[in-house]
């Protein structure tokens, strides 16, 4: 692994500045990595630490899909659906940027993830001061972080209370377009169905491909405006 230092961004992407630069927070993002990363449009991922092998399924196959299409995965660094979007795009060739909900100084590499890692195609972020430590209120500040960098939301397993759910509603506060996995009526998902029923796109398997059906996601990293959208203007 290479010596890195660690550096702050100079420019956040301005939809950062807007929560960290005011109000006397954090004025620095904390980075390790390709910061070549923050200038292509990417896919935020939310989901449950204690994901169902269905939620794994479908965020190992959006985030190849993601990745094969040439755009990062952004997510956090946390067990369950953040570590399998990582390192699915990782292991397909792809790019990722992992947002920390504490200081960069507590940064490691976590082995299920060491076997890809390539710090060309990864970025590291925090936008908190290097020593401080997780709290509740620095992962609920890491999500808006993820929200904000991402050109679209995709949220695969939402409880009925928590930070996924939450990080879904602030991408639909944010207008950022929000794709949530269709799951039915099944438990493990409920919040999916709650942010389904407050604006969230479905988000569903294509019959023929038997794969998520990912053309509006990839129609919003392209910066195209989506054919509902147009309808409205």
């Amino acid at each position: 692994m290479p010596t890195l230092r660690k550096t702050t961004s100079p420019l956040p992407p301005i939809s950062v500045r807007e929560i960290f630069l005011k109000n006397g927070k954090s004025q620095k993002i904390y980075c390790m990595g390709n910061l070549k990363l923050l200038d292509i449009p990417g896919a935020g991922f939310c989901g449950s630490r204690k994901v169902s092998p269905a939620g794994v399924s479908v965020a190992e196959d959006c985030a190849v899909q993601i990745a094969q299409s040439g755009y990062p995965v952004i997510s956090g660094y946390a067990a369950g659906v953040d570590m399998t979007a990582h390192t699915a795009a990782l292991a397909a060739g792809g790019s990722t940027v992992i947002v920390l909900p504490e200081g960069i100084d507590h940064f490691r590499i976590k082995k299920e993830i060491a076997e890809f890692w390539d710090w060309n195609r990864i970025l590291v972020i925090s936008p908190f001061d290097p020593e401080m430590r997780w709290t509740v209120y620095r992962a609920m500040g890491r999500n808006h972080v993820i929200v904000a960098l991402s050109r679209a939301m995709i949220v695969i397993e939402a409880g009925e209370k928590g930070g996924t759910l939450a990080a879904g509603l602030a991408s639909l506060k944010a207008q950022c377009p929000l794709f949530v996995v269709d799951y039915g009526e099944n438990d493990y998902a409920v919040g999916n169905r709650v942010l389904l029923q407050k604006g969230g796109r479905s988000l569903k398997k294509s019959i023929k491909t038997n794969r998520a059906s990912l053309g509006a996601v990839l129609t919003c990293l392209r910066g195209e405006v989506l054919q509902e959208q147009l309808s409205l203007l």
